[in-house]
């Protein structure tokens, strides 16, 4: 039986943006992977900034999507290296992730990295003086086919929990949304989030979700609705009707 891991436990970055990621005293670059699938393995550079010593557990796992939501299991033909490492004020460190097996690959692959900020040693003279926070990150990593491409379907609909925007990717390659925003037609937009959405992973279907204020004017099987996002810098756009749910 697989062992799997809800995605809450994604806390943290949680998506590949265009610049280093920096939180805390670690900056990582790049922050998402994308290898082409005839390449065995990739790196990614962290840098401490902060004036301690810190130490990182590196973990990988396989991630997919099922039923709209994220779906993590560990991952055993991927391997991220090294699994541990402590990293000097100052110093960089290059951390590898590579692939266990030179079979051809059909469809992208697609997993997560996870890096954990280790907590320092207790000083017994601080107990007592607050909690000590660590830090989690996860980065994005596909093995991609450079010639396939996300090819999406979209549905839009409402019920008591909010609106919901279902993405359908019949495509071989991943699609990366940011902006998703569903403006009815002849009303102000409801906007999903100006940054980073998500991802709908090749050949799989994500669920965006957006509370609505209860007082707001439902939005009626029917109605006509304008979707529009970004797949990375390609954009999205499309006319839709309100299904009923």
């Amino acid at each position: 039986m697989k062992s799997t891991l809800p995605l809450a436990l994604a806390l943290g970055l949680f998506g590949a943006l265009a610049q280093p990621a920096e939180a805390a005293s670690l900056r990582i670059s790049p922050i998402g992977v994308d290898m082409p699938a005839g390449q065995r393995a990739a790196s990614m550079t962290l840098v401490n900034t902060g004036a301690d010593p810190v130490s990182l557990q590196l973990r990988i796992f396989k991630w997919s999507q099922a039923n709209g939501e994220e779906v993590l299991e560990p991952a055993t033909d991927m391997l991220v290296s090294p699994p541990a490492t402590t990293i000097p004020p100052g110093a960089s460190y290059t951390v590898r992730v590579a692939r266990e097996s030179n079979a051809p690959v059909q469809n992208e692959l697609s997993y997560r990295v996870f890096i954990d900020e280790l907590p320092k040693p207790v000083d017994p003279r601080t107990v007592g003086q607050g909690v000590s926070m660590v830090l989690r990150t996860s980065l994005p990593v596909f093995v991609v086919d450079p010639k396939a491409f996300a090819k999406l379907s979209w549905k839009v609909w409402q019920d008591a929990s909010g609106l919901h925007a279902d993405a359908t990717n019949s495509g071989g390659r991943h699609a990366k949304i940011t902006g998703l925003t569903v403006r009815p037609d002849g009303g102000a937009p409801l906007v999903f989030g100006a940054g980073l959405n998500g991802y709908v992973l090749a050949a799989s279907h994500k669920r965006f979700d957006l509370k609505l204020d209860p007082k707001a004017k439902s939005l009626a099987p029917g109605t006509v609705v304008k979707l529009t996002a970004q797949d990375d810098n390609m954009p999205v756009e499309e006319s839709l009707h309100v299904e009923s749910q």
